[in-house]
């Protein structure tokens, strides 16, 4: 219950919100970082990242990701985007989450390199 009204606090007062499945729940290799919220109330798809890695730097992503939308910015498949982390570009494919249409987030790996790119180091290809 008290995790509900949380949930509810945070679509009131930013209109969304993460949730996490961490990958020692999932299959030890993928975890599932996702928003709720986004599509209804900023008319985009919501999020996912599935990488296994700090749930504050998967958070803060997807708040760069919200304030770009804010200002008018679309997410769209296949398109890359330079402005979400500083010095790196980002891609997105859509994916079923638990039944519904997500936009995946696809992080470059340490060098830049995208997961829909042949060099990229292997654990970011676990991406897609």
């Amino acid at each position: 219950m008290e995790n509900e009204h949380w949930e509810k606090q945070m679509l009131e007062e930013y209109g969304w919100y993460m949730d996490a499945i961490f990958a020692e729940e999932y299959d030890d290799i993928h975890a599932n970082y996702h928003t709720h919220g986004v599509q209804e109330n900023f008319n985009q798809m919501d999020f996912q990242i599935v990488l296994n890695m700090d749930p504050e730097i998967v958070n803060d992503i997807f708040f760069t990701l919200i304030d770009e939308i804010s200002s008018g910015t679309r997410f769209e498949e296949g398109k890359e985007y330079s402005e979400i982390i500083e010095g790196f570009k980002v891609t997105f494919k859509q994916y079923k989450e638990m039944g519904r249409d997500v936009l995946r987030v696809l992080l470059p790996d340490e060098n830049g390199v995208l997961p829909t790119e042949e060099n990229c180091d292997m654990y970011y290809k676990n991406q897609i």
